[in-house]
């Protein structure tokens, strides 16, 4: 079972974080990050791999003060009080007060309060939120805050030593120790879900109250937001997963200079279909018996929109996107979700008993 905190089945949440200071000496030294104007220029710190040497006490004291608690309030309905609907975890990024944690942790939210390591707690501003990459952006009043330096996700390696900080079952404050399992998991839509792309997977203990918190790796420095596990019983079995540092600092730029994430589309409704060829009704429907054996159904296109311009209609049936064959509605989600505003993409699709082909470019998808 694939579980998401509050989106899926459970809300865990963990904590984003780390702070701009040595475990070790760096051939080259991370200028302090004082704003969301900077961060949107920020470059991820390169890390060099240590052979043998693990400090995870010096790594943990250098990340917890960053990592915070985010508490989902909403209006008792009887007395007009907000109260706690759930917990998640969540990172600081900046010294100004901006924290990034799961946007499953903050959906639905009549408020949002974060609660910091002393002990203080501060309403928090949702500056962005995205649900298909489950990532939020909040703003505390607050400043000179410790705060989480990002490493470079691209950078791990399987087998690479990871510890995560959070909340889990409401514990704050606790650690949690494993290893990269493996790297660029994707997994599919779960239900209402959108699919997770490109997860770090550990086998480091995640539960309800972990989402949103950080993945770290030995020197202190932010890798991933935890975000989701798989389990038949909704507590870690060894199977975690984390939105990659470079995904997150992605959204964050995204929300700098757009206000919000960009993600692209074809600009059409369409149904997966597993069998077209032995559907009766399809077959009259499209005036012909020659159809693909699997496919997605276009059932509207939108006028002006990339499916539109690059001439798709009703009832094609979509088959390749960039000559991969496409075996399930998740395969078109994943490819979307890692496709770029702007891109052309070649498609492959079936028109009254024809294979045809065409190049479409991507538009956002709130065009």
């Amino acid at each position: 079972m694939f579980n998401r905190p509050l989106t899926y089945a459970s809300m865990f949440v963990v904590c984003f974080a780390g702070v701009f200071a040595a475990l070790w000496v760096h051939d080259r030294i991370a200028k302090p990050v004082s704003s969301l104007e900077q961060l949107a220029n920020y470059q991820p710190i390169r890390y060099e791999k240590d052979p043998g040497q693990v400090a995870f006490s010096e790594a943990v004291q250098k990340l917890r003060p960053a990592v915070v608690s985010v508490f989902q309030m909403r209006r008792d309905f009887f007395s007009g009080n907000h109260v706690q609907a759930g917990l998640g975890s969540g990172v600081i990024i900046s010294p100004d007060g901006y924290v990034v944690t799961n946007n499953h942790v903050i959906e639905g939210a009549d408020a949002v309060v974060v609660k910091l390591q002393d002990g203080t707690t501060h309403d928090a501003q949702v500056v962005g939120a995205d649900r298909p990459s489950d990532l939020a952006l909040l703003k505390i009043n607050a400043t000179n805050l410790p705060f989480a330096e990002l490493g470079d996700s691209d950078d791990l390696v399987q087998g690479e030593w990871v510890f995560a900080i959070g909340a889990p079952l409401g514990i704050e404050n606790t650690l949690s120790v494993g290893v990269v399992s493996a790297l660029n998991r994707d997994l599919p839509a779960d239900g209402e879900n959108y699919p997770l792309v490109g997860a770090i997977q550990t086998d480091a203990a995640i539960n309800q109250g972990n989402s949103g918190g950080p993945l770290a790796n030995v020197h202190g420095q932010v890798v991933g937001i935890n975000t989701a596990i798989l389990s038949p019983t909704g507590t870690s079995i060894g199977l975690g997963f984390a939105i990659p540092a470079k995904q997150v600092l992605k959204f964050v730029q995204e929300i700098r200079q757009h206000g919000r994430m960009r993600h692209a589309t074809l600009a059409i409704r369409a149904e997966w279909h597993p069998a077209p060829r032995r559907d009766p009704y399809l077959r009259e429907l499209v005036g012909s018996i020659e159809l693909p054996e699997q496919g997605l159904v276009v059932l509207a296109v939108k006028p002006g929109g990339s499916a539109d311009n690059a001439g798709l209609q009703e009832l094609d049936i979509i088959t390749q996107i960039n000559n991969q064959p496409l075996r399930d509605r998740s395969d078109f989600l994943l490819f979307m979700m890692k496709a770029d505003v702007g891109q052309n993409v070649h498609i492959t699709f079936w028109r009254a008993g024809k294979q045809m082909t065409t190049q479409a470019t991507l538009q956002d998808s709130t065009q």
